[in-house]
């Protein structure tokens, strides 16, 4: 695999770092408010992990490929601004040093740079954890049963396996949906996706008491 997927910016000037905007959720959240008309820290907050787990999903096929891990932490993770869409926003590396790892690399990609995130995200912009999770499984499932077509790795992210909803990968996939509402509804313009719980009355409640952990 090409490590220079990650070179996606060919280093534009960063306007902070995921850390740097996970802790300071005022950055964030203004950010979204100009490009998307967000006006609440937990839907700016939710639209950016989207993002992010796009970035993470990357990772995770370099771990299948090559069972190797990038050695930064969340704090190395640059922001940058693109173009063309309506939050442009982009990740790039700010170094291209990586390690040779067996299964335990997963735990340590996880441990750096999704976990930390998760977390801040959850104190600073009161979004519960299990939407910043599943906003990431989706594109992780999607990246397993689609683009490398093996689904064992799966079985080593134990935190992501209750959004199967105790179906196989492959059929999580063919019949996606999820447990948590994303908030994309709140951006000014947009509905729910297809795939909102809230779109099937029988499931509110059960989302509602994922997202309040």
């Amino acid at each position: 695999m090409d490590l220079a997927m990650f070179k996606f910016t060919e280093g534009r000037e960063p306007i902070g770092t995921v850390r740097s905007w996970a802790e300071n959720i005022q950055l964030l959240s203004e950010s979204a408010q100009q490009d998307l008309g967000v006006l609440t820290a937990p839907t700016a907050a939710s639209m950016f992990m989207r993002r992010y787990g796009l970035f993470i999903t990357g990772h995770l096929a370099v771990f299948a490929a090559e069972r190797k891990v990038w050695t930064g932490s969340a704090a190395e993770v640059e922001i940058v601004i693109g173009e063309g869409e309506p939050w442009p926003i982009l990740f790039q590396l700010s170094h291209d040093r990586w390690e040779v790892c067996g299964d335990e690399g997963i735990e340590k990609l996880l441990e750096r740079l999704v976990d930390p995130v998760v977390s801040l995200m959850a104190k600073n912009a009161r979004l519960p954890a299990v939407i910043s999770r599943e906003n990431f499984f989706g594109y992780m499932l999607w990246m397993y049963v689609h683009v490398i077509k093996d689904t064992r790795d799966l079985s080593l992210l134990p935190q992501y396996e209750r959004f199967l909803q105790k179906q196989s990968p492959e059929d999580a996939m063919a019949n996606f949906k999820r447990l948590t509402c994303c908030l994309y509804k709140e951006v000014p313009g947009f509905d729910k996706c297809p795939y909102c719980p809230l779109l099937m009355e029988k499931q509110c409640e059960t989302a509602k008491s994922l997202e309040a952990e």
